[in-house]
């Protein structure tokens, strides 16, 4: 998220390369080289601020939502494999609501308050530490998640990522909560990394923190019983240029979606409590760069987390006729990137979009799916380590 406050980088790391299959030139991968780093105990993990992003906001006065979809289809991939797609008002100009991810009838109780966000699909959803503080992220494969690019190094810095990432899944710490709560499912270190090379050297398409490319997808290290995070959690599907977005005389011919946003934004409860923002999102365009726009009040911390369509518990069973849409599934299609640092201003929240563009233009990078998010997923599950690709291994099932 977006900050006056500057951002202090950790120590910086060689960028090996051991990709195989063909993947966009723009995506670099970086292995964690050293699994024996120090986890963070949990009082510390808890006493981290929120990772900031240094760059500025752009001036929004000008801003409209699309009223006409991209060029490009939109796509989805799903736990059950990737699906076709041709289709699918809060306050403060754009309306929402936001809440604790936390059982009321529980809340004043420590002992039930983190209930609902173990529950599938909240607990997919998590608290990313490194050593520049903390952000909140996804799993959308096995034992993959995806978070924003700034949350793994700051923008045009090189080779200087953030170290020691942990991945807390279904975290809740407010004060009182116990080790389980803030940990319910482990703690899960990180095995490698992918962020666009373009944000890296700081290239990427757009002004100020509107970038084209604000995501990162992350591998998660297997737990000391061999298991996958996504085997104990589950994990959500992505999609990409926009899917379950729709045009349409009843919301103004604008090209909407229904959204729901999950994180930690330190402004609401110190970041200890995930939370969930409801409403229209819309894409623009600023300075180039494809974003996704939403009125939400989600500040530093949030970075990270995702953006989900069709976002639910479990599916009822229809009858009468009924059939669900075509872009009806459960799917992440982007994460929060930035939005006004000031609580009280219009609050408005952005991601970068999950899409073809000018630097990942395919529509197909295999089984990984179209754009940005296929070619850092393809570069993470085609890398070899320990003679064997990240695929192959089973973390990118």
């Amino acid at each position: 998220m977006e900050s006056s406050r500057r951002l202090v980088l950790a120590t910086a790391i060689a960028l090996p390369m051991f990709s195989t299959g063909v993947v966009d030139a723009n995506d670099t991968v970086v292995i964690n080289a050293d699994p024996s780093q120090t986890v963070l105990l949990d009082a510390q993990a808890q006493s981290l601020g929120p990772v900031v992003n240094p760059l500025q906001a752009p001036d929004t006065s000008a801003v409209v939502a699309d009223t006409e979809p991209g060029p490009y289809a939109a796509g989805a991939m799903t736990r059950e494999g990737m699906i076709p797609s041709t289709r699918a008002f809060g306050s403060f100009g754009i309306p929402y609501t936001t809440t604790r991810v936390q059982d009321g009838a529980r809340s004043a109780g420590i002992g039930g308050g983190a209930r609902l966000s173990t529950t599938y699909p909240y607990r997919t959803v998590g608290k990313l530490t490194s050593s520049a503080g903390y952000c909140s992220a996804s799993l959308i494969r096995r034992s993959v998640i995806v978070t924003a690019a700034h949350c793994v190094q700051g923008f045009g810095t090189g080779t200087a990522i953030f170290s020691n990432f942990k991945f807390r899944p279904g975290h809740y710490g407010p004060a009182g909560a116990t080790a389980a709560q803030i940990a319910p499912y482990g703690t899960w270190k990180w095995l490698a990394l992918v962020r666009p090379k373009t944000w890296a050297n700081g290239t990427d398409i757009g002004t100020g923190a509107a970038r084209d490319n604000d995501l990162a997808v992350m591998a998660l290290r297997r737990n000391g019983q061999g298991q996958f995070v996504g085997d104990i959690t589950g994990y959500m599907g992505y999609g990409w240029n926009n899917y379950s977005f729709v045009t349409s005389p009843k919301t103004g011919n604008l090209h909407t979606a229904a959204v729901s946003t999950l994180g930690y934004p330190f402004l609401l409860d110190g970041g200890a409590i995930m939370q969930r923002t409801d409403g229209p999102s819309y894409t623009t365009t600023l300075g180039g760069a494809g974003q996704l726009w939403q009125g939400s009040n989600f500040t530093d911390g949030a970075s990270g987390g995702p953006w989900v369509v069709n976002f639910r518990t479990q599916a009822a069973v229809l009858s009468g006729g009924a059939v669900e849409g075509s872009a009806s599934d459960i799917a992440v299609i982007g994460v929060t990137s930035w939005g006004s640092s000031d609580p009280n201003a219009n609050k408005d929240n952005y991601s970068s979009q999950f899409r073809q563009n000018t630097r990942y233009p395919k529509a197909s990078y295999g089984i990984y799916g179209a754009g940005n998010i296929g070619s850092v997923l393809k570069m993470l599950c085609t890398t070899v380590i320990d003679g064997a690709t990240l695929a192959a291994q089973g973390y990118c099932d």
